[in-house]
């Protein structure tokens, strides 16, 4: 039997976790001498303001560190739920007081994932790792109390590589659960109150509304053609297309570049949401009205426990070449320049950005660093983390840290609103969120649009940010483009 539990002991660990705020943290119990209420506690003059005071305890004096200031948290009055982690630092007792303390829980070494590479850039050691409970539901903080409350930087570093095995092996098998999960990535959009999504792989971009030319005895839900790059594309309007009344072109028109099939066109659309990927464990097949209707549809993604309705369309069951074909009279529409020049040879030549907004200012990143744009999720706080990083996030059980750039760029903060979004970047193959105010949308211009930035820039941000200016319709519309890579860095 002692065996048995000795055995356990290598692939357990015992957590005292607790409540700083809204979010839960734990440490090993090893490092826990007792909990107790808070207790009377007498001022220190000219203490650090992280030290609440002293009290006795036993006949000993023992000095209290508020938890939520020593972690840059604001603070809070205590009421009932309130205790002081009484913990062993150097054979010294310090007390710590929490806002409420959870459990006593053993969880397996094998739910514990390394932090954030970039948190753990910085001098963060005593943050050991993140618990993940209930496929990836609940997340602990796994703290070191004892290095964050020690001030011997010799020892920290000793203990720090102590734990380097321990946040490879973790690192390694969440890198593998994520390429287990089977997923569909889609582009989600409104018409009306409902929300569509198409397969990104089937979206080449996504346009603002340009001029359409009307096309006389053509279908009626074909909207017209617009010239891109030299090309003929035929626009779609979906609610034309599914029988809804007409709405005006708005600001939050899109259009978006879809392979149908056997030709291009653009689809226009009410709004785009956003890019996200979906399990496709939670995608159903599509109700059966008519043969018509099962075929448009691919699937209906049921989110958040079916709350949310996807509808997943098949873009080349939307209407038949034929028709287009009648447009044009030819069937190389958005597939040739005039000067014969592919559009995969044109694209050596452009950049396509996703482009997105903090303030009044427009920035943009290469997609190719863009894994997904989610609406803004609920962050965990990070202890003492840098200014410019948020938190984390979960994002389907992967714990991904979450970087502010409005703190980055020290401009004032904001509070979250429908519009605000988080775009996952994926840089070496390290995940990261970007929080902004808003996402503008994917676009592509030429390369000789964009200039190198100048030596300094306004609204905050650090030319060292920014790989390049994109200068669009004659210079009326500038976009920032971010170098991802010195960001990331540099925080």
């Amino acid at each position: 039997m002692a065996t048995g539990i000795n055995n356990a002991s290598f692939t357990e660990r015992q957590l005292v976790t607790f409540l700083l705020g809204e979010d839960e943290f734990g440490t090993d119990i090893m490092d826990v001498k007792e909990i107790i209420r808070v207790p009377d506690i007498t001022r220190v003059p000219n203490a650090p303001v992280y030290v609440e005071g002293a009290c006795n305890l036993r006949g000993n004096i023992l000095p209290i560190i508020d938890g939520r200031t020593w972690f840059n948290l604001e603070r809070k009055n205590r009421d009932e739920n309130s205790r002081v982690l009484v913990i062993d630092v150097d054979g010294k007792a310090t007390g710590v007081i929490v806002d409420k303390v959870s459990e006593v829980m053993r969880v397996n070494i094998a739910d514990i994932e390394a932090p954030p590479e970039i948190i753990r850039n910085v001098d963060l050691d005593y943050l050991n790792g993140v618990v993940k409970l209930e496929n990836g539901n609940r997340l602990v903080m796994l703290l070191d109390v004892v290095k964050a409350l020690s001030v011997n930087n010799a020892q920290k570093e000793e203990i720090k590589e102590q734990n380097e095995s321990l946040q490879k092996n973790s690192a390694i098998l969440g890198s593998s659960n994520n390429e287990s999960i089977d997923e569909e990535q889609l582009v989600s959009f409104l018409l009306g109150k409902e929300e569509y999504a198409i397969g990104i792989m089937k979206v080449k971009e996504i346009i603002r509304t340009p001029q359409i030319v009307k096309v006389p005895n053509c279908e009626e839900y074909i909207e017209g053609i617009v010239s891109i790059r030299n090309n003929l594309l035929p626009i779609i309007n979906l609610r034309t297309c599914f029988g809804m009344e007409h709405l005006e072109v708005n600001d939050h028109t899109r259009i978006l570049v879809a392979d149908m099939g056997s030709f291009t066109a653009g689809i226009m659309v009410d709004k785009v949401l956003e890019v996200l990927r979906v399990p496709s464990s939670i995608i159903q097949s599509p109700p059966r009205f008519s043969t018509q209707s099962e075929d448009q549809l691919k699937g209906v993604a049921k989110m958040d426990q079916g709350k949310r309705m996807i509808l997943m369309l098949e873009p080349s069951k939307l209407i038949s070449a034929d028709v287009i074909s009648g447009i044009s009279g030819t069937d190389g529409i958005y597939k040739e320049d005039s000067d014969g020049k592919s559009i995969g040879k044109q694209l050596i030549d452009e950049e396509q950005l996703v482009t997105f907004k903090i303030d009044s200012v427009e920035y943009g990143v290469k997609i190719a660093n863009v894994q997904e744009i989610n609406r803004m999720t609920e962050v965990t706080k990070i202890p003492r983390a840098p200014y410019c990083i948020e938190g984390i996030v979960n994002l389907r059980g992967n714990v991904i840290p979450a970087l502010n750039l409005r703190k980055l760029f020290n401009l004032p903060e904001k509070s979250i609103t429908d519009a605000t979004r988080i775009i996952i970047i994926d840089h070496n193959g390290k995940r990261t969120g970007i929080v902004v105010d808003s996402v503008s949308e994917v676009l592509r211009f030429e390369k000789t649009l964009i200039e190198a930035p100048p030596d300094t820039l306004s609204n905050g941000v650090d030319s060292d940010y920014v790989e390049g200016v994109g200068k669009l319709n004659d210079g009326k519309r500038m976009i920032l483009i971010l170098d991802i890579s010195k960001i990331l860095t540099l925080c």
